[in-house]
């Protein structure tokens, strides 16, 4: 229905929202300040890891706005598969090929979320979200190394996500919330 209502040109204010929200947090998740030697590696899965981080501060707080605020994360969500799709065939990947490869993406964008919003919610959230981003900045040699920016990017998640719990659902959706300061 979501693919006729675009080809129509109707689209309903919850897609309008997402796309909205997509895009800022897409911008944002672009910042090189993120990308550098001990940081998100600037590839695949570190882009998605910090895309992933800010739609995982976005979705938790979206969860108190009950029945509008799980239709908006599904748009959420439907905006970012659209996209990883896109990128896909203009790889110029045949629909086979962008099935294949679309489902380990969103694998690691679930794998990520689950992990990033738990962390969220742990009572201690600071040094679960610091034992998650040490795991994440790791190098793939399966051992999990000391990592000096994952405390920075915990406490960058933290705050934003605290600045998202005072907004309204209406707030969210016109993407009127600001980023913390990129840790340096």
């Amino acid at each position: 229905m979501r693919f006729l209502n675009k080809l129509l040109g109707r689209e309903d204010a919850v897609t309008l929202d997402a796309r909205r929200i997509y895009g800022k947090l897409m911008v944002q998740s672009r910042m090189p300040e993120f990308y550098a030697k001990g940081r998100f590696s600037d590839d695949y899965d570190g882009r998605i890891d910090v895309l992933t981080l800010h739609i995982a501060a976005i979705l938790s707080n979206l969860n108190r706005f009950g029945q509008n605020g799980e239709r908006l994360g599904q748009a959420l969500f439907d905006e970012m598969k659209d996209d990883f799709e896109i990128a896909l065939r203009e790889e110029a990947l045949s629909d086979a090929s962008v099935k294949k490869r679309i489902q380990p993406m969103i694998s690691l964008f679930y794998d990520r979320v689950k992990r990033y919003a738990e962390g969220l919610h742990e009572e201690n959230r600071t040094s679960t979200l610091e034992a998650v981003f040490t795991e994440t900045l790791s190098k793939d040699d399966g051992e999990v190394q000391v990592n000096a920016y994952a405390p920075q990017i915990a406490t960058y998640l933290e705050s934003f996500d605290r600045s998202l719990t005072s907004k309204t659902l209406g707030e969210i959706a016109l993407t009127d919330f600001g980023f913390p300061a990129l840790p340096s």
